[in-house]
């Protein structure tokens, strides 16, 4: 659905969220953001929740 609707505005980049689960964890929850990153066109960064920071709020 993501890779879809960025084909279909034509998207420059993908920006998207990861929980950054690894190992066993990973495997059994599968991932949305290696979905996208697999299939996606465009570069797609993703972001972990605590490396957010916005000073300007």
């Amino acid at each position: 659905m993501i890779v879809k609707y960025a084909d279909e505005i034509a998207a420059d980049l993908i920006i998207m969220g990861s929980h950054g689960r690894t190992g066993l964890e990973h495997m059994l929850l599968g991932s949305v953001a290696e979905g996208v990153v697999r299939r996606a066109f465009p570069p797609v960064l993703t972001i972990r929740p605590e490396g957010l920071q916005f000073s300007f709020l």
